[in-house]
């Protein structure tokens, strides 16, 4: 298991993504181990289909790194006796039933992105213009997908806010570590922190170079997981330092699933239930 750790965010002095002021206050950064559960407790298990996104079967390579990226999230969020099987392009989660909840989460693809916010006023008609304008942000509305290397359009389904996207600008690959930790000085609540690799801290700053130059909505970049948006700040000055952090509404637990996805790396296919079995 990975040893517990807290993390005080003073140490992300510069370079808050969401701009607002620096978290100062330490605290319990998740991935400490879960007391072991009782010998006799109840388990469940639940079955995957895993399916690639450009709609080919999966390689064994692809369930080979899907079967190891997961059982890196259950170490990092401290779920005990949890046993991770691939037969074919299906994955079986077996665990004690208190965690069902909480393995379910870390089975999301977590595809991070950062992408440019564009101006629709300024966009070309055609499909995507269409799509733009014909899209209803209502919270119900599913995820987008969509090629890295283009532009498209995305739901913060939260606020309810639509938003026209240009290609990748910064993959999730770039980040080196994801760590939740909760703001209790300025009371923002969970979030994840990010630190990025030294490409990617490179390309974070031009990134946030052109940006801040622009004026709204052009100066926001947002972070997408899974082809829906989580938050897109607007970017005033250039961000140095290698370092981000990820803010929304986020429990301990959506919190600490997603800084273990991102740590773990996304997943190379996308996994739909099957069922469970208690």
């Amino acid at each position: 298991m990975l040893p517990h750790r807290k993390a005080c965010a003073t140490a992300f002095a510069t370079a808050v993504l969401v701009l607002g002021p620096a978290v100062s206050g330490c605290s319990d950064s998740g991935g400490s181990p879960e007391p072991a559960p009782p010998s006799g407790a109840p388990r469940t298990t639940t079955t995957y289909t895993a399916s690639r996104p450009d709609s080919g079967p999966p390689t064994a390579e692809d369930m080979r790194t899907t079967a190891v990226r997961l059982r890196e999230r259950a170490k990092s969020l401290g779920l005990q006796a949890t046993d991770v099987t691939v037969t074919g392009d299906v994955v079986t989660i077996e665990a004690p039933r208190a965690d069902a909840d909480r393995v379910a989460r870390m089975t999301a693809t977590a595809l991070l992105e950062f992408r440019p916010v564009l101006d629709p006023a300024g966009a070309a008609g055609g499909g995507l213009r269409q799509r733009y304008d014909a899209m209803v942000c209502d919270g119900t509305t599913r995820a987008v997908t969509s090629l890295p290397d283009g532009p498209t359009v995305a739901c913060d389904r939260r606020m309810k806010q639509k938003y026209l996207l240009g290609p990748t600008a910064l993959p999730g690959a770039e980040v080196r570590t994801a760590t939740a930790a909760f703001d209790s000085a300025n009371g923002n609540g969970w979030l994840v922190d990010l630190s990025f690799t030294p490409a990617g801290s490179t390309l974070f700053t031009e990134i946030t170079t052109t940006l801040s130059r622009n004026t709204q909505p052009a100066d926001q970049l947002a972070i997408v997981v899974d082809g829906e948006v989580v938050s897109a700040p607007a970017i005033s000055s250039p961000i140095t330092g290698g370092q981000a952090q990820i803010s929304g509404s986020f429990t301990r637990d959506s919190a600490q699933a997603l800084a273990a996805a991102v740590s773990s790396g996304a997943l190379p296919v996308r996994l739909t239930a099957n069922g469970r079995s208690r």
